[in-house]
């Protein structure tokens, strides 16, 4: 067995790689979406612009039996590297996982990481049962566990008309006239970027993170854009809703919904939601889910449902998500090993 760094004009590698991604989703999580093939491959060409990514995969007797997914961040927090690992169904208990976790460690130790992780799908009451063997590999390999997350669907029609639109009027009074309420369908119109990349500057300062330690990173209006140029490339439309301060002009509370450019796929995913502390008690969270969610039904009719994961401690986030019919599908967990600078 080899492990091959993955070329993107390796069209053979290349598929047997997503040929694993493919097999390991029917076997492990069937329930949830199915790898998109061509956002995957488009990916490979079009990597983020604030991370620096690297894809390699185990081959054996000219065949693909696993696979690594790496990144490392480029701008902020240099210390972390995070990865995940597929292993064939049919080419498990054989040491390639093991070899795939040595060699992201080797990789990202190389670039000065201290602080690593895997991921892992994992069981949650009111889900579907999931193998611990994920779990138990990422401890064998000296990583515990450091956040938990619950990952969730919600069909687009799981409320009916009536408690849609009344859960909708009371947020809207709860709102009252302070803000407007800006949606749009592809890129952040421009008289918004700047005030748009200021909110995202507050992500990692206002989500739960559990035992990682990561810092706020800043969004500027270059990154806002190559991000933007990422899901275009990507074939991502991004369904985003907005309330702007009518006060100030910033925007303090912002949701988004992403969707394959595949008229077929059934499945979005939804980003972020997050509101400016300064405006909570709003609920401003609840009222940009619904005007986006009704927006996503009157663009992409093709969309039967949105997925989305919390920490499981983001109480406020996980009761809305639950008020709006998201329903439990399985956790999963990041698993953090550290290593002295």
């Amino acid at each position: 067995m080899e492990i091959i760094e993955l070329d993107t004009d390796d069209g053979d590698l290349v598929s047997g790689f997503f040929d694993v991604m493919t097999a390991t989703h029917a076997a492990d999580h069937p329930e949830n979406p199915a790898p998109h093939r061509a956002n995957f491959i488009a990916g490979l060409s079009y990597p983020p612009p604030d991370e620096d990514e690297a894809h390699f995969a185990a081959v054996e007797d000219g065949k693909v039996v696993g696979i690594l997914g790496i990144g490392l961040p480029n701008r902020a927090n240099l210390h972390f590297g995070w990865a995940w690992i597929n292993v064939h169904p049919d080419h498990r208990r054989r040491g390639i996982g093991s070899a795939l976790a040595d060699h992201f460690i080797a990789y990202a130790r190389e670039r000065g990481r201290t602080e690593l992780t895997l991921d892992t799908h994992m069981s949650w009451e009111g889900g579907h049962e999931r193998s611990k063997a994920g779990q138990l590999f990422a401890e064998k390999h000296g990583f515990k566990l450091a956040l938990t997350w619950i990952n969730r669907r919600c069909y687009v029609d799981a409320l009916d008309e009536a408690t849609e639109q009344s859960l909708l009027e009371k947020a809207q009074a709860a709102a009252g006239d302070d803000y407007e309420i800006i949606s749009w369908i592809g890129r952040t119109p421009e008289e918004l970027v700047e005030t748009m990349a200021r909110i995202d500057s507050t992500i990692l300062a206002e989500v739960p993170l559990g035992d990682l330690e990561l810092e706020p990173e800043t969004i500027d209006v270059e990154l806002k854009n190559a991000r933007a140029d990422r899901n275009e490339a990507m074939g991502m439309n991004i369904v985003q809703t907005v309330a702007r301060d009518r006060a100030s002009g910033e925007v303090v509370a912002n949701t988004a919904v992403f969707i394959h450019d595949d008229g077929e796929f059934p499945h979005a995913y939804q980003g972020i939601t997050i509101v400016d502390k300064d405006h909570r008690g709003h609920r401003l969270g609840l009222l940009l889910k619904i005007v986006n969610l009704r927006l996503v039904r009157e663009n992409f009719p093709h969309i039967r449902a949105i997925w989305t994961d919390n920490a499981d401690v983001n109480a406020p986030m996980i009761d809305i998500n639950v008020t709006l019919g998201y329903e439990i599908v399985d956790a999963g967990g990041e698993f953090q090993r550290k290593f002295d600078a």
